[in-house]
């Protein structure tokens, strides 16, 4: 594992100090590495640009039906389609 320091207001500090006590996590490293990744999983969009390039390089040699699976793997987030679009229309 590598070490990073991060800057948080003194507010999130103390919700992490809560949680620890309470038990949730063992120390407040393991809860800001546990909501990181939580958080990466929940939005596998922020880094659907580097996957989109290795499927760019790959699209050619690909059927149409192989490249549609993959992209909506690569795309797939928490809400749909049609959730997005309702979204953006304020709805």
């Amino acid at each position: 594992m590598e070490i990073l320091n991060v800057k948080v207001e003194e507010e999130i500090k103390e919700k992490l100090e809560r949680l620890v006590k309470r038990r949730a996590y063992k120390n407040k490293s393991e809860a800001v590495r546990k909501m990181l990744e939580e958080h990466f999983n929940e939005h596998p969009e922020l880094f659907a640009s580097d996957d989109l390039e290795e499927i760019t390089e790959e699209a050619d040699k690909m059927t149409d039906e192989q490249f549609e699976k993959i992209a909506a793997e690569v795309f797939k987030g928490p809400k749909t389609a049609a959730e997005l679009v309702a979204e953006g229309r304020g709805r």
